[in-house]
C-alpha cells in the first residue's frame, strides 16, 4: 500500500510541471490574441455647411484680336510697328506703296474735267442728260476706288492694344496672311466648362478669382461676362468667361490659369485627413468605418480639402465613426477596441 502512495506521488510530481507549462502556453496565447485587437480612435462624420468653391482650369486670351491686312499684290512701304509695341486706336501702323493712287487720282482729275464739260454742254443745249448721267456715274465711282485705295494703303489700328505678330518686312509684297496682328490685353479673358447641375447657379456679374503660375498666390479679381446658352451633349457642360480689368498688365495672353468660383453654400460630410487611405495603384481613396468593435473598408469619393478635413461626396452617411489612427494596420473587418 505504501509503495502504491509513492508511484502515485512520483507520478503527480512528474506530470506538475508539464501542467504548468500547458497552463503557461494558454495564458500567453490568449495574450496573444487580445494583444491582436487594434486599439483606435474614431471621429464622428458630421455634416456642415461649407462654401462650395469649384476650381477650373483656363488659358488666358485677348478680350479682342484683330489681324492687319492690305489687298493682295500690294508691296509694303513702312511698318511702323513691331511685335510688343504698345499701340492706340486709330493709329497708322503700316503704309502701303501708292502707285496705284496716284494713277487713280489722275484718272479721277480727267473724269471731273470732263464732268465739268459735258454739264457745261447741257446748260447750253450741247449735251444730253444721259450723258452727264453716265460722266457723273463715273466719276463717282472713281472716287469710291480711290477711298478704297487709302484704306488698304494707310492700315491702321482699330483698337488699343499690343503688337503680337508680324509676317512681313518693308518691301515685301504682302499676300493672304495678315501683316500684324493686334491683341487688346486690358481687359482679358478665360473661358471654362461647368457641369450642366449648376447652370441656373451661374450669373452674369458674379465675380471670379484667379491664380496663375508664374505670379505664384497672387488673386486677380474678375466678374463672368458671359454664359454659353447652350449645353455641350458630350460633356454635359456648359462654357463661361470672366473678365478681368488687368490694369496694370501683367496678364497675358497664353498663361496659365486657374479660376476659383464660389456657388454658395452647402451641407457636406466633412472628415480628418488622417482618416484617409490610399489603395496602392490605384488613385482610389478609402476610409475605415467602425461599428460594434469592427471595421469596414470603404471607398470614399473626395471633394475639396479644407485646411486638415476632406469634404466627402460620396461614402459615408452622417454620424458614421470614422477611424483617425492606426489604419495602415487593419483590414476590412478587423475587430478593435476604440480608445481616446
Amino acid at each position: 500500500m505504501k509503495n502504491i502512495r509513492t508511484k502515485t506521488v512520483i507520478c503527480l510530481a512528474a506530470l506538475l510541471p508539464i501542467m504548468l507549462v500547458s497552463c503557461s502556453k494558454n495564458k500567453k496565447a490568449d495574450t496573444t490574441k487580445q494583444n491582436e485587437i487594434e486599439k483606435v480612435q474614431i471621429e464622428s462624420a458630421k455634416s456642415e455647411e461649407i462654401d462650395q468653391i469649384y476650381d477650373f482650369t483656363s488659358t488666358i486670351e485677348a478680350d479682342v484680336k484683330n489681324y492687319i491686312s492690305s489687298a493682295g499684290g500690294t508691296r509694303i512701304e513702312k511698318i511702323y510697328v513691331e511685335v510688343g509695341s504698345h499701340v492706340k486706336k486709330g493709329q497708322v501702323l503700316v503704309r502701303m506703296e501708292n502707285t496705284s493712287l496716284a494713277t487713280s487720282n489722275a484718272q479721277l482729275d480727267n473724269i471731273k474735267t470732263e464732268l465739268n464739260r459735258i454739264q457745261a454742254l447741257y446748260k447750253s443745249g450741247g449735251a444730253s442728260k444721259q450723258q452727264v448721267d453716265q460722266i457723273k456715274v463715273q466719276y463717282d465711282v472713281a472716287k469710291r476706288n480711290i477711298s478704297n485705295l487709302k484704306q488698304n494703303i494707310t492700315l491702321t489700328s482699330p483698337i488699343s492694344g499690343v503688337i503680337t505678330q508680324k509676317n512681313f518686312d518693308n518691301g515685301d509684297v504682302a499676300g493672304a496672311q495678315p501683316i500684324l496682328q493686334v491683341m487688346q490685353i486690358s481687359p482679358v479673358k478665360l473661358r471654362f466648362n461647368i457641369n450642366e447641375s449648376f447652370y441656373n447657379k451661374i450669373k452674369i456679374g458674379m465675380g471670379v478669382t484667379a491664380k496663375v503660375e508664374v505670379f505664384g498666390d497672387e488673386e486677380f479679381n474678375g466678374k463672368i461676362s458671359l454664359i454659353s446658352p447652350t449645353i455641350d451633349p458630350s460633356t454635359r457642360t456648359f462654357y463661361v468667361e470672366a473678365k478681368f480689368s488687368n490694369g496694370n498688365q501683367k496678364l497675358r495672353p497664353g498663361m496659365f490659369g486657374r479660376v476659383q468660383l464660389n456657388l454658395g453654400k452647402a451641407n457636406k460630410i466633412l472628415v480628418s485627413d488622417k482618416s484617409i487611405v490610399k489603395q496602392s495603384g490605384t488613385n482610389d481613396k478609402y476610409v475605415y468605418i467602425e461599428k460594434d468593435g469592427k471595421v469596414e473598408y470603404r471607398q470614399v469619393q473626395l471633394g475639396r480639402r479644407i485646411n486638415d478635413r476632406y469634404e466627402i461626396l460620396s461614402g459615408i452617411n452622417d454620424g458614421e465613426n470614422v477611424v483617425i489612427s492606426s489604419t495602415t494596420r487593419l483590414k476590412n473587418g478587423s475587430k478593435v477596441i476604440v480608445v481616446k
